[in-house]
């Protein structure tokens, strides 16, 4: 009976979670402070209302993630080109 219990509340955790998507991880911790230059941006995307710290999280051609304020004079500019 306790295995039951175990498995409903793992299948209740599980449909819960994919019923509301985004989860943390996909939050930022903190700012990256240094500019990125336009040409080195592959792709971003900004985070969910969800996350505590609002962010653009921006992916380089050299693979790396970073999160920058969005309200950062430097962004406005560069994201306002893309």
């Amino acid at each position: 009976m306790r295995t039951l219990a175990a498995l409903l509340a793992l299948v209740l955790v599980i449909s819960v979670s994919a019923q509301y998507g985004q989860t943390t991880h996909d939050c930022c911790a903190k700012y990256y402070s240094n500019t990125i230059p336009a040409n080195m941006v592959v792709s971003y995307y900004k985070t969910s209302n969800n996350c505590y710290l609002k962010a653009l999280v921006i992916k380089t051609k050299m693979g790396k993630v970073r999160c920058v304020d969005p309200e950062v004079k430097w962004t406005h500019l560069q994201f306002n080109m893309l």
